[in-house]
């Protein structure tokens, strides 16, 4: 492994060196940060405790740590995301968005480069649920699983807005910032709706309204190359002004302070999604803008440019695989040397004198998966794009559709018996779209 790590840091090297003069440094960068603050906000959230009856206590620190749900608002950057997708987007329609064909080939590339390296993770996931089942508990192994494939809610709803992309960003080069304003009014009518009228699954159809809300915000960003030409100020403004309009909402109790779902908490911002996240997206876009200046310095040194560099070439890797890393190390910590790893009790003075040492094993258990699994996210098939607009949907809506499954109902029952038509949609979808991973790295 030592050697491939050499190999990937070599190349990385390289990649950093020849990056072109008009690469937005800022887009990467706040991706990297974003992946890492994800990566250790889930690992901290999790309180694991083996109590002294034998029973097992799967908690979430949110649930018991005073304050924290304000804390959110600073782990929670999933925005961010989105922020970076909308620029990305933005930037590639521009050379296709005038050919229907060239439109279809581009949905069908975005698809396949975000979704062949999911198949492995749904692969492995189906394997151990057939192995664990016989001598692990099925609520332990439904918790585990569920656990590490959830953040696949971000694929699903990532591809339906690269799906229509070329239809929002044709409707922003005609309109503009009023499409936020539109977009921001659907979301906020679908939760008057919600919260006031009790419209049973209005909720769920903010997962497009919201996010697309963000997604709008980085054509925006995009608009103005990155935020070049844009006053620092400017940011500054948006940030203040979303901050105060957040905290006026979240504290008159229109919408729940924590910005992330937590358990037994009732009402979440997350699940579906609140018009109170497109506003914690102003406020990060606030911030990326008001501190551009001083990110394009560091990005410019080469050391920090090559670190931003090589993160962001395993970004999907560690997205997808940082939970399931923190599955297997508590299914090892609990079925092993009698659980003593997690018998201390969540929020005592040990517990968090043995932090550091949880998210020092769960970075090197991720640092493993990354090296074993990181070759998919660059097996990205070249093989000729569909030529029917129907298979590309049908694909679309099974990867897509088996995504979002896996994230709301998990890939096995509570009784441990795996779902397969999810992944048998998953695999069915990307051999229609070619996003089946190819056995070496295209040359």
């Amino acid at each position: 492994m030592g050697q491939r790590v050499k190999k990937y840091l070599a190349y990385t090297a390289r990649l950093a060196a020849d990056t072109p003069a008009d690469r937005n440094r800022i887009v990467d960068f706040w991706r990297v940060v974003a992946i890492l603050v994800v990566a250790f906000g889930h690992w901290l959230a999790a309180s694991i405790w083996l109590k002294p009856d034998g029973e097992i206590a799967l908690l979430n620190s949110l649930e018991w740590i005073p304050y924290a749900a304000w804390v959110t608002w600073i782990v929670q950057v999933m925005p961010i995301f989105f922020l970076a997708g909308g620029y990305a987007n933005a930037r590639g329609l521009r050379k296709v968005e005038a050919n229907a064909e060239l439109r279809r080939d581009w949905i069908t590339a975005r698809a396949r480069r975000l979704f062949t390296p999911v198949l492995p993770l749904l692969v492995v996931w189906v394997a151990l649920i057939l192995v664990m089942r016989t001598f692990v508990p099925p609520e332990v192994i439904y918790a585990g699983a569920m656990s590490a494939t959830v953040p696949l809610w971000f694929l699903a709803v990532y591809l339906l807005l690269n799906a229509i992309a070329p239809l929002t960003h044709a409707w922003w080069e005609r309109s503009g910032v009023v499409t936020i304003l539109i977009l921001s009014g659907a979301a906020i009518a679908v939760d008057v709706a919600r919260f006031a009228f009790d419209v049973p699954g209005i909720g769920w159809a903010n997962f497009l309204f919201v996010w697309a809300t963000v997604h709008q915000v980085g054509y925006w960003w995009s608009m103005h190359d990155g935020g070049d030409g844009v006053p620092t100020r400017t940011g500054w403004m948006i940030f203040g002004t979303a901050s105060v309009l957040l905290t006026i909402i979240t504290w008159i109790g229109w919408y729940p302070v924590a910005m992330v779902g937590v358990p037994g908490a009732g009402l979440t911002n997350m699940t579906p999604p609140t018009f109170a996240i497109a506003i914690l997206g102003l406020m990060q876009f606030g911030v990326i803008i008001g501190t551009q200046h001083g990110v394009r310095r560091l990005t410019a040194k080469p050391k920090a440019w090559h670190g931003v560099v090589t993160v962001s070439g395993i970004l999907m890797t560690i997205y997808l695989w940082h939970l399931s890393a923190m599955s297997l190390v508590a299914a090892a910590g609990l079925f092993t040397v009698g659980g003593r790893a997690f018998k201390i009790e969540p929020g005592t003075g040990w517990w968090w004198v043995t932090r550091p040492i949880w998210l020092l094993v769960l970075a090197a258990a991720t640092i493993g998966l990354v090296a074993i699994f990181a070759r998919y996210e660059w097996r990205i098939s070249r093989a000729p794009m569909p030529e029917s607009r129907r298979v590309v949907a049908i694909g679309l809506l099974l990867i897509a559709g088996s995504a979002a499954a896996v994230a709301t109902i998990g890939i096995s029952t509570r009784d441990a018996v795996v779902q397969w038509t999810i992944p048998v949609a998953a695999i069915a979808g990307s051999a229609m779209l070619g996003a089946l991973p190819t056995r070496k790295k295209p040359g």
